[in-house]
């Protein structure tokens, strides 16, 4: 049976996730088979990767094979755009109609909407993603730079604001204490608001935070299967060791 993303993590292990990231339908489906008998607990179908993803209908018809696939997993819809890391560009008017359909086709667990899209879209299209009876996750990349604190509490607080179910925040540092302030991100938007979060540091620097989400509160963190989808990430079978190793246990 599919894990929950819990509501918040309270020491407990987080939730790894692994992106589908082919090109045709059955890169998708091969793929969505690795993952179906990997360690992973939730599946993200990142649609920015697929080829006909302009086709709306194509992109159900393959979200509906790789539901069927998924016989024990969470799957996470996501079309990452060019300017947060992702492979194709949309219009604002596409991506508001590809997300509405994923969230309404009754197809997956989650969906992925980016903080700069859903304000420029607003309150009412969040509201109909919710409506749909999906989870929401409100993300923010920056593959330049770790911001400032005062900005990522910004950041969370809108996000929470929007109504989402979970907040993400996927930084690049430049140098270790951009990595060990983001670390400590989640403590101190404990002091703002509830709202549970992902975050993550990217690149070879940020490694160490996908794997301490025990200790900083993250509630999933992402691994590949055999091909990363962002840098830094760690094979889905040493992600599942190395959580498993640092999990802090109750009597901790």
């Amino acid at each position: 049976m599919a894990k929950e993303i819990p509501t918040i993590n309270n020491g407990e292990r987080p939730l790894i996730c692994v992106s589908l990231i082919g090109k045709t339908n059955e890169e998708i489906i091969k793929q969505a088979l690795a993952a179906q008998d990997s360690d992973a607990d939730v599946i993200e179908w990142r649609a920015d990767h697929y080829k006909h993803v302009e086709d709306v209908q194509a992109v159900l018809d393959v979200l509906s094979h790789i539901r069927t696939t998924l016989k024990s997993k969470k799957l996470l819809f996501t079309f990452r755009t060019l300017e947060e890391g992702g492979q194709r560009p949309l219009t604002l008017t596409q991506y508001k109609i590809l997300c509405m359909a994923a969230a309404e086709s009754g197809l997956i667990d989650w969906i992925d909407i980016e903080l700069e899209k859903a304000e420029f879209l607003g309150r009412e299209f969040i509201h109909n993603i919710k409506s749909a009876k999906v989870k929401l996750i409100l993300s923010n990349h920056d593959f330049e730079r770790t911001p400032e604190d005062a900005v990522l509490i910004l950041r969370i607080g809108i996000m929470n604001q929007f109504g989402a179910d979970i907040g993400k925040l996927a930084m690049m540092p430049n140098q270790m204490q951009d990595v060990l302030r983001l670390m400590g991100i989640i403590t101190k938007a404990r002091g703002f608001n509830q709202l549970p979060l992902a975050v993550m540091s990217m690149g070879d620097l940020g490694k160490i935070s996908r794997v301490s989400g025990s200790l900083t509160g993250s509630v999933f963190t992402f691994a590949s299967l055999s091909e990363a989808s962002a840098p830094g990430q760690i094979p889905v079978e040493q992600m599942q060791r190395y959580l498993d190793e640092f999990e802090i246990k109750p009597e901790s």
